[in-house]
């Protein structure tokens, strides 16, 4: 099998897909990453093959552009990024497929692959990574449970109408151009493979809603520490040296987070205790770090979290997976996207809590970590999820699913 992952975004998005990547390789397959050129030495050093859909240049711009962006600005900005990759995605897709031996998995906005999927037959597997983009009006983002059945699927419409507003037409344009017709509603049903919808969290994170595609299939989070890598020595002989320390790290979208760590510094100053600063911008730290504070570049973090007090984080999904598999406490910074309400959903399972951005000042940010340090029911709540996890074989399962479509070219071709 010929399996091709697609990812349009930072880090955050495309380590789950090369995790599942590694999975697949294991097992025998040929796989490739369509992914941005910042991450092609990250990729291949992991022996995936590699196919630029976004130079390092633009790249850079999209991340530059990010650190204030909200609202309707971060969906206009995620709409022009979905038309600079339809034609790309779709001409990557159509140049790699042959039939009975390929499968794609892409992120639900990579539209051209769903083009593909309907144009060429190829399998397909839409992915999505946070519960956020399965749009349901029975437990919509930011909206609490209790609230009229009407006002969510009043929302929901407006949402559907500005989406098809900013891509509908380059998206209706392109189909045509192909024989395809036209459709609307492109961020609801359409971007969902008819074939298989792949949510990579647990249903305890989010139970299935009412609304869900009935081809979903939840997989868990693509993480795995049944047999993680030893630290480096720098890392074990700091860990050795003290108590665990609290972890602070920023998104890898902000370059704009001298604010953050320095009020972190200051937090862990009042409280006595050490911490680790994760930046790979060391410009964005105070000039001189108090003893017991240690900055690396780049540390993986399932060999660091599990000897860890509590991971101080901006809310991204993969972040979120990381900290619950290794039952540590979790204090949620959340800024654009689905990070508030990813941190809503962590809330719920009492083992985080959150300071919007413009709170993250030291004396809030040191009450916020006492609580979590001192409250039993938040370590009890902690450790209960990550034993969970334990129990589960994520990017095995994500494999096998991906492994089922192989051969279904035909049932795919709608025109």
């Amino acid at each position: 099998m010929h399996a091709i992952l697609i990812s349009i975004g930072s880090l955050g998005d495309t380590l789950p897909f090369l995790a599942i990547g590694k999975t697949l390789a294991g097992r025998g397959h040929r796989v490739t990453m369509v992914a941005n050129a910042h991450y092609r030495e990250l990729i291949e050093r992991a022996g995936v093959g590699f196919v630029e859909n976004l130079t390092e240049e633009d790249y850079n711009d999209f991340l530059m552009g990010q650190s204030d962006w909200s609202g309707l600005r971060a969906l206009k900005e995620m709409g022009e990024l979905v038309k600079e990759q339809l034609e790309k995605i779709y001409e990557i897709v159509r140049d790699q497929y042959v039939a009975g031996e390929t499968v794609v998995a892409a992120q639900g906005y990579a539209f051209g692959a769903r083009v593909a999927q309907e144009k060429l037959g190829v399998p397909l597997a839409t992915v999505h990574l946070q519960p956020m983009w399965f749009r349901s009006i029975y437990d919509p983002p930011g909206l609490p449970n209790w609230i009229p059945r009407w006002l969510p699927k009043g929302l929901d419409r407006f949402v559907d109408w500005v989406i098809d507003l900013g891509v509908g037409p380059i998206t209706n344009e392109f189909r045509t151009s192909l024989g395809l017709p036209t459709v609307g509603r492109l961020m609801k049903g359409w971007w969902n493979s008819p074939q298989r919808v792949l949510g990579l969290f647990p249903d305890w994170f989010n139970p299935p809603q009412p609304d869900w595609p009935t081809q979903t299939v939840l997989t868990g989070f693509p993480v795995d520490y049944a047999t993680p890598a030893s630290p480096s020595a720098e890392l074990d002989e700091y860990l050795a040296a003290g108590d665990a320390p609290i972890v602070f790290i920023q998104s890898s979208v902000m370059r704009e987070a001298q604010e953050f760590f320095e009020a972190s510094v200051e937090a862990v100053r009042r409280l006595g205790r050490r911490a680790v600063l994760l930046t790979p911008h060391p410009e964005q730290l105070p000039p001189r770090l108090p003893p017991g504070v240690k900055h690396f570049n780049f540390v993986p973090l399932e060999q660091l979290l599990p000897r860890s007090a509590v991971f101080v984080h901006h809310g991204g999904i993969g972040t979120i997976g990381h900290s619950l598999a290794a039952g540590v406490p979790q204090l949620v910074v959340p800024m654009i996207y689905d990070q508030p309400d990813n941190s809503q959903r962590l809330e719920r399972l009492e083992v985080s809590t959150h300071l919007w951005p413009r709170k993250y000042k030291a004396r809030r940010v040191a009450e916020k970590l006492r609580y979590l340090l001192e409250t039993p029911e938040v370590a009890a709540h902690s450790h209960e999820f990550a034993a969970r996890i334990a129990k589960t074989r994520p990017l095995e399962a994500a494999a096998d699913q991906l492994e089922a479509l192989q051969g279904t070219d035909a049932a795919a071709k709608v025109a």
